[in-house]
């Protein structure tokens, strides 16, 4: 059964704030106090000439009633129920009933009494945000007029007592406007003032998200080295695995040299250098211009900006050649056609080399053109699973694929490896790590191993060689692009591979101190199958 709005204790509430139901309560505390007051009056004037003759009990009796009737006024502000707007009526009609049966008893309180309904008008109107307070003072002074007429009816007044009541029921009229002026210019205040805030806030989260998500990190320190605010990615790049504590935590107490570039007070357009245990940052210092002396410490991570300075060049070299590709295919594919022509009419050793240096070098463009083409569709993803089965089964063919000896490549894994990873790149990957493991080894019998496990969520696989290895130099530039020491090679094979590895969720970085070179697929947990 569907139960109605007006059974439900509160539904009619849920239109009003908490503010208005306290406004009530108060104004009923006001009604309660006046109840009380009338009472004590009624107890201390009731023999006195201050009431018509044996009105003063009837006096009491109206002020205990009232007394009554605030009270449990209470009950229903407390309970919620019936709703505001049905309360707050039904408060001021008590308030007019009640003043009018008092002013029957007392032709010299009885002004007086009329002006308390000025206080309940007034309320009423600014308790109940400017609605029907108009109707609250019609309704005042409808009942003043009725009570006035009896008057005269026994003849209690004249007829020219009219006049003074006309103005208190224009003062009721007037108040009633008034207060419903007032409610209308509040509300509208307190309107703005909430859209403001609503801005507000949704500003202040957009900032928080901006902050969070943020590659750089961002750390807002007081002049005096305490730290108001510290981003998630600000604690990452300085290696910090505790959380900060604004207000409270000192910069000293994290990064003394970072506290140092701080008290030098950097000009904004200068980026020191700064190392941590987890990146090596350069710092931009931007003053916020307020009396404590905040300033806001931008940390940027140099091997991002490295990064992606080298995608954008590498974009740009991309759409270059996906451009004029076909343009360079089709004269080297005449080129080595030629080449291979003045072979068949050659018949001097020396004019065979001429021969041999066309082709070799036809041969590089192409591979040049094909691997800059294979890295702008690294982002066209087809996964499949691939298992210790499948994953040695392509090996092999690679191995096959590049004459390597079979007894020279030994392979390792364990039959619970699974993963998704593209079967292209993959392919692309493995092929470019072993090639130039081939390249480098010694060419013996077990020179490339390939060795997969599973360390918790990451499956690896290594291929390392037993040649001289990467000297230090050449290591921080292995994966940037055209770089090599082969004068054969591309320089893109390693750096396509990385590309690809990271297409796929994984990551590619060379392993220092193995004894020969030893470079490492890792595929994180999402891409395990």
């Amino acid at each position: 059964m569907r139960t109605s709005a007006a059974a439900r204790p509160g539904a009619a509430a849920q239109s009003y704030f908490a503010s208005h139901w306290r406004s009530l309560d108060y104004f009923n505390l006001y009604r309660l106090t006046l109840a009380v007051a009338l009472a004590f009056t009624g107890l201390i004037f009731s023999e006195s000439d201050l009431f018509r003759t044996g009105a003063g009990e009837r006096f009491l009796g109206f002020a205990y009633a009232y007394l009554v009737i605030a009270a449990l006024f209470v009950l229903g502000i407390r309970a919620r129920w019936p709703g505001f707007q049905i309360q707050l009526t039904a408060h001021i009609m008590a308030d007019i009933i009640f003043v009018m049966l008092l002013m029957t008893t007392s032709g010299r309180l009885s002004d007086g009494l009329g002006l308390l309904l000025v206080i309940s008008i007034a309320s009423g109107g600014l308790v109940g945000s400017g609605r029907l307070t108009l109707l609250y003072a019609a309704m005042a002074s409808i009942a003043l007029l009725l009570q006035h007429g009896f008057n005269i009816l026994g003849g209690g007044q004249g007829i020219d007592s009219f006049f003074q009541v006309g103005l208190l029921c224009a003062g009721y009229f007037a108040i009633g406007w008034l207060a419903h002026a007032l409610t209308q210019r509040a509300l509208r205040s307190e309107r703005l003032a909430q859209s403001q805030a609503d801005e507000l806030a949704l500003l202040n989260r957009i900032n928080a998200l901006a902050i969070e998500n943020s590659p750089d990190g961002l750390l807002a320190v007081r002049g005096d080295g305490i730290i108001r605010h510290a981003s998630p990615r600000a604690l990452a790049l300085m290696g910090i695995p505790v959380p900060v504590i604004p207000g409270v935590t000192r910069l000293a107490d994290y990064s003394l040299e970072l506290a140092n570039i701080l008290a030098q007070q950097p000009d904004p357009f200068t980026t020191p250098t700064l190392s941590t245990p987890a990146a090596q940052l350069r710092v931009r210092c931007i003053p916020l211009a307020m009396q404590d002396d905040s300033r806001v410490l931008v940390l940027e991570d140099q091997r991002q900006a490295e990064q992606a300075a080298q995608r954008l060049k590498l974009a740009a070299l991309g759409r270059l050649t996906a451009n004029i590709a076909h343009e360079i295919r089709n004269p080297l594919s005449a080129i080595s056609h030629a080449a291979q022509l003045l072979r068949e009419e050659m018949h001097d050793p020396a004019h065979f080399k001429l021969a041999d240096i066309i082709e070799n070098n036809s041969r590089r463009l192409d591979r040049l053109v094909e691997e800059v083409l294979t890295l702008n569709r690294r982002d066209r993803l087809k996964p499949v699973t691939f298992d210790a089965a499948t994953l040695t089964a392509l090996i092999a063919e690679l191995r096959q694929t590049e004459e390597i000896p079979t007894d020279a490549v030994i392979v390792n894994m364990p039959d619970a490896l699974h993963f998704q990873f593209d079967p292209d790149h993959l392919r692309q990957i493995i092929w470019n790590l072993l090639r130039n493991a081939w390249r480098f080894c010694r060419k013996q019998t077990g020179s490339i191993h390939l060795n997969a496990r599973i360390q918790g969520d990451t499956a690896q696989l290594d291929v390392q060689d037993d040649g001289a290895g990467v000297i230090p130099e050449h290591q921080d530039k292995l994966f940037e692009p055209f770089f090599t020491t082969d004068a054969q090679g591309t320089g893109l094979g390693l750096f396509l591979a990385r590309e690809l590895a990271e297409a796929n969720h994984a990551e590619l970085a060379y392993q220092p101190g193995t004894g020969g070179a030893c470079f490492r697929l890792s595929i994180h947990g999402k891409a395990l199958a």
